[in-house]
């Protein structure tokens, strides 16, 4: 009885050793079992290779799909880092106005000359660029013969005002036209805005974030080399800026495009060691995988 037992165990693990060994071996190698025929292996042979084209397909599409949301939360990051750019900048745009108010714009005052009637001050509320000074008074016939050429000049005068220099935007309001160019997709009038702004405020607030901007232009018209340049000031400059990040993940896009896949990488691998569990990090972790 035992030995009939041990003969029977004995014949179930020979089986099941024969099933492992040709799930292991490819359709074309495996044996035929007792009772099998040669049409039987093949439909399980083509079977399992149905089986596998179609996980491989579910694969391949389960990349696409991801691909497609990177790409959406990389836009996504890009517009709420947009957003609260623009929400700072309004907040100090409307930060310097209130000051203005309180301290009060100084009215200018067009000094007469000698011969003409004395001429209203305007308004402190009257912007200078519309004020005018009234034309000069028709000159005395006695004297019109010792009259000079330019108070005979019909064209009315405009007094000293015309002799001031022209208005130049405050450095928000430059920095603010520059930026908004850049945001509306209008990237090479952005940078010649930012150019602009660099060089009427050389050491303005918004200094790093110019070049940062201007690195994004660069970016959007396929101008890799001047990206990679316009970044690389910031990492070099202004090492202690909140753009510093940002920069890092822009330079290392450029040479990602550049074919500098190497610098690229340490660049991603740099931001995730420094600012972990970021969005930044998240977008370098994004684009180390597409390395790879």
């Amino acid at each position: 009885m035992s030995r009939g037992l041990l003969l029977d165990g004995s014949r179930i693990l020979t089986g099941a050793f024969l099933l492992l060994a040709a799930a292991m071996l490819p359709a074309q190698e495996r044996p035929l079992f007792p009772g099998q025929n040669q049409t039987q292996a093949g439909g399980a042979a083509g079977a399992n290779n149905d089986a596998l084209s179609l996980l491989l397909d579910q694969n391949n599409q389960m990349r696409t799909e991801i691909q497609a949301l990177r790409a959406l939360v990389e836009e996504q990051g890009f517009e709420l880092r947009r957003l609260q750019r623009d929400s700072l900048n309004r907040y100090t745009d409307m930060d310097e106005r209130l000051q203005a108010l309180e301290n009060g714009a100084a009215p200018v005052t067009a000094v007469p000359d000698a011969n003409s009637p004395a001429q209203t001050t305007p308004s402190e509320t009257t912007p200078p660029s519309l004020v005018e000074s009234p034309p000069a008074a028709a000159p005395d016939p006695a004297n019109a013969e010792s009259a000079s050429p330019v108070a005979a000049d019909p064209v009315p005068r405009r007094g000293r005002i015309s002799t001031l220099p022209p208005v130049v935007l405050s450095e928000q309001q430059l920095y603010q036209m520059a930026y908004e160019s850049a945001i509306n997709e209008n990237f090479e009038r952005s940078i010649a805005e930012f150019d602009q702004y660099l060089s009427v405020y050389p050491e303005g607030r918004f200094v790093a974030n110019a070049h940062y901007w201007k690195g994004q232009s660069y970016l959007y018209l396929g101008r890799f080399d001047e990206a990679r340049d316009s970044y690389e000031i910031i990492l070099n400059e202004y090492g202690d800026s909140p753009k510093l990040p940002d920069a890092m993940y822009g330079l290392g896009q450029a040479f990602q495009r550049l074919g500098d896949t190497s610098r690229a990488r340490n660049l991603f691998n740099d931001i995730k060691r420094s600012y972990p569990n970021t969005g930044v990090a998240n977008l370098a972790d994004s684009n180390l995988q597409s390395l790879d």
